[in-house]
């Protein structure tokens, strides 16, 4: 059961977070509304308490073949088959639905060749998995890095934007140890300083800000802010499977990254044009949310949707029952 609830500072700094994951407190302080000791003791007691963390994967400047997979189960075995796919770590993401699937798994793999192995083999082998339904990304158009808590004016998000600018990369690039080094390092600690990045990777202070920012600004690496839905003012997930006229299909998914409700947007080879992930105050906002794609996009016949009932496995990290983040990452590369 919720017995926590974020307070309006704390949704203030969550929102900051979004906007620029590795910001400096004392650049967050004048912003939130708190001094920057209080910014950094607050953000651990989050951490601590499995409310909020940094997430890191990667990014579309990486080589990454993505997938969405709908899984049925045995009923009494969903819970075996969830444990067993979570220690995978192709395994992004799992959600645990009602509707026409029981799970929504997404996959992060390095090749179509690896994707292939994990359908085909590894997939097929889970017990109690009775049936799948396999989605290849064609194209992400959307994910929660543009997802906003809208707790911040928009003045503040944009005087935020605009005194701290986005990483640059640097000119000769980093090399493919050093990446691989650093990537781990934030997959642990999305806010590691430069000095214990350089005390890490037995690098110097440069060097470890030169492949920070690199790595960053190539979006080879992405750092983002997420919460514990079941505490957020948007404690509702749904998945939404769309069908949309092949001649249509990139205007409107490009619509659909414009509602403030949408953590997801991609379209992909399957049986679905366009896959879409929402995050709503109440289940009842589904039947305003389809109104309005109903009016705004009568081409977009929405097939099937399911409401998440629960989400094991989030960005790689394993949370809750009631959704907060358990201490110890488990995705790696």
């Amino acid at each position: 059961m919720q017995d926590y609830d974020l307070d309006g500072r704390d949704l203030r700094l969550l929102h900051a977070l979004q906007i620029r994951p590795r910001a400096p407190w004392s650049a967050l302080a004048p912003i939130v509304g708190a001094d920057a000791v209080t910014l950094a003791r607050r953000w651990t007691a989050l951490q601590d308490q499995g409310l909020a963390w940094l997430a890191s994967y990667r990014g579309p400047g990486a080589k990454y073949v993505g997938a969405i997979v709908e899984v049925e189960c045995t009923p009494a075995r969903i819970a075996e088959a969830t444990e067993d796919l979570a220690r995978d770590d192709e395994v992004l993401s799992i959600d645990q639905t009602i509707g026409g699937r029981d799970l929504v798994v997404t996959l992060l793999c390095r090749t179509d060749a690896e994707l292939a192995a994990f359908v085909l083999d590894r997939l097929s082998n889970v017990a109690g998995v009775t049936g799948t339904r396999t989605h290849r990304g064609i194209r992400l158009l959307a994910d929660a890095q543009l997802w906003r808590l809208r707790s911040l004016q928009d003045d503040e998000a944009r005087q935020l934007e605009f005194s701290l600018p986005l990483p640059v990369a640097a000119p000769r690039g980093i090399s493919a140890d050093v990446e691989e080094q650093l990537a781990g390092l934030l997959r642990s600690n999305g806010r590691a300083s430069v000095a214990e990045i350089s005390e890490a990777l037995q690098i110097s202070t440069s060097r470890a800000r030169n492949a920070l920012n690199t790595l960053l600004a190539e979006k080879r690496m992405v750092l983002r802010l997420e919460m514990a839905r079941p505490y957020s003012p948007w404690p509702v997930a749904v998945w939404y499977f769309l069908r949309v006229p092949a001649t249509m299909v990139e205007s409107v998914a490009g619509k659909l990254v414009g509602l403030q409700e949408v953590r997801l947007v991609a379209t992909t080879g399957g049986l679905y044009s366009i896959l879409m992930l929402v995050w709503l105050r109440r289940v009842e906002d589904m039947t305003v949310l389809e109104r309005q794609l109903g009016e705004r996009l009568p081409f977009a016949e929405i097939l099937d949707r399911c409401i998440v009932l629960r989400t094991p496995k989030h960005m790689g990290n394993r949370l809750t029952t009631d959704g907060r983040r358990i201490a110890r990452a488990i995705h790696s590369e």
